[in-house]
């Protein structure tokens, strides 16, 4: 496992053509929960906020998933954010990677 890092998914829940909501966001919050539960695999899933500028130039503010992920092979990741960002139709989805830093005491 690919465990000294921490990874997240930032991902949109506006369909890049209509702009709207073709699938809500709780129903990706549901398919992103089990398909960790099935791969048991640690993460959260928090929503929020995000803005991003179309392709057309306009300014697009919409429902977003933020997916933080823990032991998980890199591969795996990009291949769900693949997976995700075809299913919602999105122009773009961001993957980031840090550094897991661990504190015991």
């Amino acid at each position: 496992m690919d465990d000294a890092f921490e990874y997240q998914i930032y991902i949109g829940c506006h369909d890049r053509h209509t702009r709207g909501e073709l699938v809500k966001e709780q129903e990706l919050r549901e398919m992103v929960v089990s398909f960790f539960r099935r791969k048991k695999i640690d993460f959260s899933v928090l929503s929020a906020k995000g803005g991003y500028r179309h392709d057309d130039g306009s300014f697009v503010v919409e429902n977003t998933l933020c997916i933080d992920i823990i032991g998980a092979l890199e591969m795996d990741i990009i291949g769900l954010a693949r997976s995700l960002s075809m299913f919602m139709n999105q122009e773009n989805v961001l993957v980031t990677r840090s550094p897991l830093k661990r504190s015991f005491r």
